[in-house]
């Protein structure tokens, strides 16, 4: 087991450091804490969002994706 301590530790130290960046929001997922930069600020938000539905409203008749941020509003697609 301590061999593979090893790997892992290679592999944790090189994605640190020279690894790619994963983008905003990678999964695509609905809820408000995908919207804050990372780190986020103090307060998390810097003003309140909006929000105009529930954070698991998924399959929603008329959408063609399940990706619908709550702070998005409805007449945007």
């Amino acid at each position: 087991m301590l061999i593979f301590q090893v790997i892992f530790l290679y592999n944790f130290f090189y994605s640190m450091f020279k690894g790619e960046k994963a983008p905003e929001n990678p999964w695509k997922a609905n809820t408000l804490e995908w919207t804050i930069p990372s780190p986020p600020p103090h307060g998390n938000f810097k003003t309140l969002p909006t929000v105009y539905r529930g954070a698991y409203e998924y399959s929603v008749p008329g959408r063609e994706m399940d990706y619908w941020p709550q702070n998005m509003p409805p007449d945007e697609s």
